[in-house]
């Protein structure tokens, strides 16, 4: 009879100890997904901020404009949107078509 009960106790014992191992080595992917995921959220928000403050500078000429005044004594004036160019070569290409005329 105690033959058995020292089985069943080493028995249980390595049962419990391989459930334990198996968990945390669960737990420690389950934590290295989130340090991921936080890095990715960071990121995230870093650039949502970023974009916030891109639209609101470029959504709000008039604060821009005076920022520009307070800050120094020239005057800007506002550009058409048919004046900006996307890329060197549109605006080659259409100075190109203006000398041509």
């Amino acid at each position: 009879m105690p033959d058995t009960k020292l089985t069943i106790s080493i028995v249980v014992f390595s049962l419990l100890l391989f459930c334990t191992s198996v968990i945390k080595n669960k737990t420690n992917v389950i934590e290295k997904n989130i340090t991921i995921y936080e890095k990715q959220i960071f990121d995230l928000e870093k650039e949502l901020y970023e974009s916030q403050l891109e639209f609101n500078y470029l959504t709000s000429p008039k604060i821009l404009q005076q920022k520009l005044s307070f800050l120094t004594n020239d005057q800007f004036q506002n550009m058409n949107i048919s004046n900006i160019y996307l890329d060197y070569e549109s605006f080659i290409s259409n100075q190109k078509k203006i000398t041509q005329k």
